[in-house]
C-alpha cells in the first residue's frame, strides 16, 4: 500500500519530538519535516513542491507569550503570515491535502467564568498578541476550508500541555528547575508569579493523540478543543512539585513574572473530540512526577560532569 506523504512544520520543537515518533509508529505515512523559514513564500512553495503532501500538520509558531508581548510584529509574521503562505501555496498546487492547524486555547481569552468550561462555540476574546495571532491564522484556515476545492482544513485548540523536553522558560519546567536547584543548594525559596489562576493541563502525549485523531477523523472547517476537561491552579502545580523535593520550599512572588492581562480561570470542554474516539490517558500527578524526576536526573548528571 502506498504511504501518504505527511509534512510537519515546526517538527524540531517540543511537540514535534512527540508527534514524529507517533506518526512513524502508525506506519501509514512517509514523514517529511519542513525545511527553512515559514515566512518565506519561495521556501514554503519549494517544500510543498518537493513533498507533494497528502497531509500537513502545521505546528510552526512563535508560541511564548512574553516574546509575543515584546515583539508582536515578529509573532504576527510567523504565526499569521507563515500560515497564510502555507494555505495559499497548497491551494495553488491544486492537489487534495488535509491540513491540521495547531491553534491554541489562548484564543478564548477572557470569558464569562460562569459559562465555563470553554466550548468551541464560544466567541474568542484574545488578551495578548500570541492569542490574537492564532485567532487571525484560524480565520484564514476557515476561509480556505470553504474557499479552496483542494484543501480540507481542521483546527485544533490545545490547552496547556506539559512533558519531558519542554523548554525551561515554560511554567512547569521552570518551577521544577528552581525547586531542584533550591533542594541541592540548601536554598528555601523560589520565584513565582501569580499562583491563583487555574489552567487545564494535559500530558503532551495526550495532546499528540488528539492530533492523530483529528488527522484521521476531523472535519474540514471545524474546531476541536484538546484538553483534560479539568482545572488546576498554578499553586496546586507548584505545591505538588515541591512535595517531590522532600524539602520545605517557600514561594516568593516576583512582580516581573505576573502578567498584567492574565486570564484567571481556564478549563475546556473536550466532548467534541471525545465523540471521535479520543480519550486522555495520563494523570496530572503522573505527568508532573515524570517531569520532576527527569529534570532532577539531568541536574545531578550535570553536577557530576562539572
Amino acid at each position: 500500500m502506498k504511504k501518504k506523504q505527511t509534512l510537519v512544520t515546526g517538527a524540531s520543537g517540543f511537540v514535534g519530538s512527540y508527534l514524529l515518533p507517533a506518526l512513524e509508529a502508525q506506519g501509514e505515512s512517509q514523514i517529511h519535516c519542513f525545511q527553512g523559514d515559514i515566512r518565506d513564500r519561495k521556501t514554503v512553495l519549494k517544500n510543498l513542491e518537493e513533498v507533494k503532501p497528502d497531509t500537513v500538520v502545521h505546528l510552526a509558531a512563535q508560541a511564548f507569550v512574553p516574546i509575543a508581548i515584546e515583539n508582536p510584529w515578529e509573532t504576527e509574521e510567523i504565526n499569521v503570515g507563515g500560515t497564510l503562505n502555507l494555505l495559499e501555496s497548497l491551494h495553488r498546487l491544486q492537489r487534495p491535502c488535509k491540513i491540521l492547524y495547531i491553534s491554541s486555547a489562548d484564543v478564548y481569552g477572557k470569558q464569562n467564568l460562569s459559562l465555563l468550561p470553554l466550548k468551541e462555540s464560544f466567541l474568542p476574546n484574545p488578551v495578548n498578541p500570541y492569542a490574537g495571532s492564532k485567532l487571525a491564522a484560524e480565520s484564514y484556515c476557515r476561509q480556505y476550508a470553504q474557499y479552496s476545492p483542494y484543501l480540507s482544513v481542521v483546527i485544533a485548540r490545545p490547552f496547556n500541555h506539559i512533558g519531558i523536553g519542554q523548554r525551561k522558560e515554560f511554567v512547569i519546567p521552570n518551577f521544577c528547575s528552581q525547586i531542584i536547584e533550591a533542594k541541592h543548594s540548601g536554598k528555601s525559596t523560589i520565584a513565582v508569579g501569580d499562583l491563583e489562576p487555574t489552567r487545564d493541563f494535559s500530558h503532551v502525549e495526550d495532546i499528540v493523540s488528539g492530533y492523530l485523531t483529528l488527522i484521521e477523523k476531523g472535519e474540514s472547517g471545524e474546531i476541536y478543543n484538546i484538553c483534560s476537561g479539568e482545572e488546576r491552579s498554578i499553586r496546586y502545580m507548584v505545591e505538588e512539585l515541591a512535595k517531590y523535593s522532600g524539602k520545605e520550599i517557600q514561594f516568593v512572588v516576583d512582580a516581573e513574572r505576573v502578567r498584567a492581562s492574565e486570564t484567571s480561570k481556564v478549563y475546556g470542554d473536550n466532548s467534541k473530540l471525545k465523540s471521535l474516539g479520543w480519550k486522555n490517558k495520563h494523570s496530572l500527578s503522573e505527568t508532573l512526577k515524570q517531569i520532576y524526576d527527569h529534570l532532577e536526573s539531568e541536574f545531578l548528571r550535570s553536577k557530576q560532569t562539572d
